[in-house]
């Protein structure tokens, strides 16, 4: 996807009809941004308001769902508005730059324009599917801010935009809604993309039950059955369709362009990067971790090649390749065979190694420390010999596994592991990538 930068919306208007294309959280998900400063602010204002920190996808999609429904009204504007147009103008001014640094950190993206939203018609040339277009959304989700009601279209454009910021490809579809008597009305309505699959909203519908009710129905949320979905709704399906097939590939396009702006190392958490670019720099991290999520956890394949590598440094030179038989059934991997062969990984039983599990903190403190060892003193031991620091100091010490305590207090002891910040160790969680790399680079750094 090609970088834009964040602009200013210059034309709002309160419904706009066609209009030509225009000019990417939670979760491990990037937000993703329509790149117009004033409604990406707004939605920032919005979102302060919607519960969704430690929910799951669902949970945060249903929490902005209903405050959608609760909050704002089916068009009968009376000049009232809920922010001064020209108070957002100038906050935009404020907030371009810090957009544009985000965006070209890969801490945002911008939100796609997809070619296959066109279709050529002989009669009328170019026509767009649903005005699913950043500019077109933008203006109507503005409005619906400062007025707080709007059509169907300006409630999917406010839950494209609100859903986005989350990170999630939010879609606008545009058809008909087939009321029960069979009569038809021209009608909007979104499809979301959760995990590397679509799911079908009509925020507008749902919203009008609890017009007449005063309690949302969720009759049309998250649904996946097209047949389901057009009992009640009709539309040339040649754009929803195509969104529906290639949802991975349009998923993992906005984790591409998030991590060619961020480059090798950017997708960290902000106390990593300086690290990252050192231990990148040094050779530390492997490249099939170069532009992947490193707030993730690690697996096991990924570790050993850590491991090599951190071997590797601490020794001035390069590991063995494995000749022998393969001892694995389910990996190949040379990274994991080299490291088999120095002693430093093993199985996990059967012939298997389980290259894509994840490690646990300990497990990878303890596979750390025979490398140690091994560099030290030319062969790997069980911790014993290790100088280790008292546990007692963490509030979890006692969780820590037996095996495992030789090598987390030396390595605590020498000043390479502190714990999580609030006084635990937490040995059963998950080791992220950047822990791993990061205890690795400060282990050569310290005791090197």
């Amino acid at each position: 996807m090609k970088k834009r930068a964040v602009t200013l919306l210059l034309a709002l208007v309160l419904c706009v009809s066609l209009l030509p294309v225009g000019v990417r959280a939670a979760g491990g998900r990037t937000p993703i941004y329509l790149g117009y400063a004033d409604v990406d602010y707004l939605a920032e204002e919005l979102l302060k308001e919607i519960p969704t920190a430690g929910k799951s996808a669902t949970e945060q999609i249903r929490a902005v769902y209903d405050y959608i429904i609760r909050n704002f009204e089916r068009y009968d504007w009376d000049g009232t508005e809920h922010f001064d147009r020209n108070a957002v103008a100038l906050k935009a001014q404020e907030e371009m730059e810090r957009m544009q640094e985000m965006l070209d950190a890969g801490q945002i993206v911008l939100r796609q324009e997809l070619e296959q939203k066109t279709s050529y018609d002989p009669n009328m040339g170019f026509i767009i599917y649903g005005y699913d277009d950043s500019y077109t959304t933008a203006s109507c989700a503005y409005d619906m801010i400062l007025a707080r009601t709007g059509t169907c279209q300006h409630f999917a454009s406010l839950l494209t935009l609100l859903l986005g910021h989350l990170g999630f490809d939010c879609r606008m579809i545009a058809g008909e809604f087939i009321n029960g008597d069979g009569s038809r009305v021209e009608h909007k309505w979104n499809c979301v993309l959760v995990d590397g699959q679509y799911y079908w909203l009509d925020v507008r519908m749902d919203h009008a039950y609890y017009e007449s009710t005063g309690s949302i129905s969720y009759t049309y949320f998250m649904k996946t059955s097209k047949s389901e979905w057009q009992k009640r709704h009709a539309w040339d399906d040649t754009y929803s369709d195509w969104l529906f097939a290639n949802a991975a590939s349009i998923q993992e396009s906005y984790v591409q362009a998030a991590a060619e702006a961020a480059g090798p190392w950017g997708r960290c958490s902000d106390w990593a990067r300086e690290t990252m670019e050192q231990a990148g720099e040094a050779g530390l991290i492997p490249g099939s971790l170069s532009g992947t999520d490193l707030t993730a956890g690690i697996s096991r394949a990924e570790f050993a090649a850590v491991a090599v590598n951190f071997y590797e440094l601490l020794t001035n030179k390069t590991a063995p390749a494995w000749t022998g038989e393969n001892p694995f059934t389910d990996t190949n991997d040379p990274d994991v065979l080299r490291a088999y062969g120095l002693g430093v990984v093993s199985g996990v039983g059967e012939g298997r190694f389980a290259p894509d599990s994840t490690l646990t903190r300990e497990q990878a403190t303890v596979m750390l420390g025979r490398v140690w060892e091994l560099a030290d003193t030319g062969e790997v031991g069980d911790g014993s010999d290790l100088q280790a620091a008292d546990l007692s100091g963490f509030t979890d010490s006692s969780s820590i596994a037996g095996y495992a305590r030789d090598y987390v207090g030396f390595f605590v002891g020498s000043g390479v592991i502190n714990g999580m910040g609030d006084g635990r160790f937490a040995p059963k969680g998950t080791m992220t990538r950047e822990q791993a790399v990061k205890i690795a680079f400060s282990a050569v750094q310290e005791l090197k």
